[in-house]
């Protein structure tokens, strides 16, 4: 089984205007979706597509909801390819997920990660991140190609949708991840565009996830329940506790700017946090 349930910890630093760190402790859900409908048979309190204590979702995720969502990434990477004239194809083999599920009828991901692989590769050739602005209620997805011997990214591309009020668009993302396998990682460091007299981009705040894999089991899944049934309402309570906080500080707020080179409408849709 390629499922896995990771958990370990959420870092955020912020080095300008102001000085502020936080880290909770994090549990993702880590899914390979030729998997996905096999993984909660003969679990209690868990379900898929219908409602329980816990459950995976379609309508939380990526694309229409009638369409099986490994076919809707490979068509939202498969348009992003196509915008960028990369000459590069869809990989054709596991789609796997990284991403929060539905607890007590909430759902709130801040990144969900697909890891796209070749046939019979065991390491991803590209990730696909559907990123989602909490104020908004907004989706945008970057592609970031991996390593093609590793499985490893290290790049920067420009930002190019609004996600927090407290740093405006026109800045760059300094990406670093590795393989998922026994630890995973995905760092992400938010730089200023460099102007013409800057030898160095300065990093405005970074944003590091540190995970260890665990088996997916039964025990693990309804252990989640008793112990985290606030896990799914913790991660907007906390971002809008951090928001208070930053400003408390004065931390600058930019207003809402609209996405470049937005999705089409039909790839553009509205979270849900709540149940349905």
């Amino acid at each position: 089984m390629h499922s896995a349930i990771y958990q370990g910890s959420l870092r955020h630093r912020r080095f300008f205007p102001k000085h502020h760190d936080f880290s909770y402790s994090s549990t993702l859900f880590y899914i390979d979706l030729d998997e996905l409908p096999d993984l909660f048979v003969g679990v209690k309190g868990w379900s898929l597509n219908r409602n329980n204590f816990g459950c995976f979702r379609r309508s939380d995720f990526l694309g229409d909801t009638s369409v099986p969502l490994k076919d809707s990434v490979r068509k939202e990477v498969t348009r992003l390819l196509l915008q960028n004239s990369s000459g590069l194809t869809c990989p054709d083999g596991a789609v796997r997920m990284l991403t929060n599920l539905r607890i007590l009828g909430f759902c709130f991901n801040p990144v969900t990660f697909y890891y796209l692989f070749n046939a019979e590769a065991e390491k991803p050739a590209m990730i696909l991140a559907q990123v989602n602005n909490t104020p908004w209620n907004e989706r945008y997805t970057y592609l970031i190609q991996c390593d093609e011997k590793t499985g490893k990214a290290n790049t920067a591309f420009d930002k190019r949708f609004h996600v927090s009020p407290f740093n405006p668009i026109d800045m760059e993302y300094h990406w670093v991840s590795s393989v998922p396998a026994e630890n995973l990682l995905v760092h992400m460091e938010n730089h200023a565009k460099i102007e013409n007299s800057q030898p160095v981009s300065p990093c405005h705040m970074d944003a590091t996830l540190t995970l260890k894999r665990q088996p997916w089991s039964r025990s693990l899944l309804q252990k989640i329940l008793w112990v985290q049934p606030w896990l799914a309402i913790k991660v907007p309570v906390a971002i809008y506790w951090q928001a208070v906080r930053l400003f408390v500080k004065g931390v600058p707020v930019y207003a809402h700017q609209q996405p470049i080179n937005p999705l089409p409408a039909a790839s553009r849709t509205e979270l849900k946090t709540t149940g349905e």
